[in-house]
């Protein structure tokens, strides 16, 4: 074999690692995005693992065959009592993700180190999201930047606290869902990780309908006339079979804990914290105080140092991420924009009516339960009247990077820094 052609088979060869390479660019990209996301929220966090950790020692007790915790500390007041057990209040998941820790580094996990993986896994499935909206590379990169940095995900994915985690975890699995409805659209697996939010999540179970719209064409056959056949019931069987997995066993988890398959533990904590529920768990009268929070509350300004102070009550969207504005521009008569909004609105309503506000939070950490429709929206947005390939305008980017920046200082200020008012 000559030198020569030993040469050009050589070539050849790096010719086609760098040809698969250069197709799957974006791989190499989630995983920048990835990396890059874990290792600022790990630095930028309080430090430590977090004291509300209540997943943790249920992932331990899954391990050991229970459901129920052997001990209640004092500081996790939201542990109840049932038959002379005490349980989580919340949805089990998330303390599911927290089970490969433990079998990788033993046991006690660190809640917040969990996270802090989810969350930035989380910011690589947003990436595969856009990608599969739209074809520009740029928008692609920009739109995961803001999620990744841009908004409130970044203060609760550091901070690693059970209701945060829960968010975290319920978002990673509506992004999934989200991903897999804009590309492959099998409704079997996309019914599972909705199935998934939901048990993180309870309200993202009235996200459905943005399911079935997107899906409706599977389903539906306008064009026949037969009204028996306009409708394909084995999408929907497939759909609501995913779900339906998890909703029953929620009805299973809540009878074994409480003997009853209703959702009776947020019930429960309510009627112990009467000061928090006045009128309730749910109740029309505390949907103005969300509006309130969520729209327009401002941060608290000083005459001192740092001047401008994040109210740990809550903050408006439109302060924590400017760049939410572009949701106007998506329209409502696209099928697309019709969907998202069909999942918004009754998943904020049932958050806007609860009694609670997100207690010590940075923005309204409730808008999580939603947020991928709305990084659909702002997407579709900022695309509107880009040409295919261009850059972005300058709006767009000053936006974006005014919402970095404003969660940047909100991290940094809460986490590192200590500078804020739990009420105001």
């Amino acid at each position: 074999m000559s030198l020569n052609y030993i040469c050009i088979e050589y070539s050849h060869n790096n010719m086609d690692i760098l040809s698969k390479l250069k197709n799957r660019y974006y791989l190499i990209l989630a995983f920048i995005f990835f990396l890059l996301t874990f290792v600022v929220y790990y630095f930028t966090g309080e430090g430590g693992a977090t004291a509300y950790h209540y997943f943790a020692p249920l992932a331990e007790a899954f391990l050991d065959g229970r459901i129920h915790l052997l001990h209640k500390p004092s500081w996790l007041n939201e542990l109840l009592l049932s038959n002379g057990k005490y349980y989580v209040i919340y949805p089990p998941i998330p303390a599911v993700l927290l089970i490969p820790q433990i079998l990788l580094l033993g046991p006690e996990p660190n809640q917040t180190l969990a996270s802090v993986f989810w969350g930035a896994v989380s910011v690589s499935v947003v990436y595969f999201l856009m990608r599969r909206l739209t074809q520009s590379v740029r928008l692609q990169i920009w739109m995961t930047l803001l999620f990744g940095f841009g908004t409130i995900f970044w203060y609760l994915a550091s901070i690693g606290k059970a209701w945060f985690f829960a968010h975290v975890a319920s978002f990673f699995f509506l992004a999934l869902a989200l991903v897999e409805t804009f590309g492959k659209r099998r409704p079997f697996l996309i019914g599972l990780l909705l199935g998934l939010s939901f048990w993180c999540r309870l309200p993202v179970i009235l996200s459905l309908p943005f399911f079935l719209i997107m899906l409706s064409d599977r389903w539906f056959n306008k064009d026949e006339t037969n009204i028996l056949r306009k409708i394909n019931l084995r999408p929907l069987i497939l759909l609501g079979l995913g779900v339906g997995i998890f909703v029953l066993l929620n009805f299973l988890y809540n009878y074994i804990r409480f003997d009853t398959i209703s959702n009776i533990a947020y019930t429960i904590q309510a009627k112990e914290e009467p000061w928090f529920y006045p009128n309730g768990l749910f109740h029309i009268s505390y949907i103005t105080k969300h509006l309130w929070i969520f729209f327009l509350k401002p941060p608290l300004f000083s005459w001192d140092a740092p001047f401008v102070i994040p109210s740990m009550e809550g903050m408006s969207i439109l302060i924590t991420t400017p760049a939410v504005i572009y949701v106007i521009f998506a329209g409502i008569r696209n099928k697309t924009a019709l969907a998202c909004w069909s999942a918004i609105i009754p998943v904020a309503m049932v958050s806007f009516a609860h009694g609670g506000y997100g207690w010590v939070q940075f923005g309204y950490r409730f808008a999580l339960d939603f947020y991928p429709f709305l990084l659909v929206l702002i997407a579709l947005g900022i695309n509107t009247g880009l040409k295919e390939n261009s850059d972005l305008r300058w709006h767009h980017k000053t936006l974006i990077i005014i919402s970095i920046l404003i969660n940047l200082c909100g991290v940094l200020w809460i986490n590192k820094y200590g500078w804020f008012e739990i009420w105001g």
